[in-house]
């Protein structure tokens, strides 16, 4: 069984304030870089083309450059 902290109790709106702190990370500090784009590799082609390119390869520039914060 996990420790709660002493304000768990509190309703969800009293603690928004301190919803974000937290010393939790999406992957370990030590994990490699994954490439931007894993999920476009994943899903292959949408099967939906404009001007005789598939719609995928189109968006992947973009996908790239939201993921890359840019």
């Amino acid at each position: 069984m996990t420790d709660r902290p002493a304000d768990s109790d509190r309703p969800l709106d009293q603690c928004l304030d301190a919803f974000w702190r937290g010393g939790f990370a999406l992957r370990p500090a030590d994990a490699p870089a994954e490439r931007p784009d894993p999920a476009l590799d994943h899903l292959g082609p949408s099967g939906l083309t404009v001007r005789g390119r598939d719609l995928a390869e189109l968006l992947a520039p973009d996908y790239r450059r939201l993921v890359d914060g840019g």
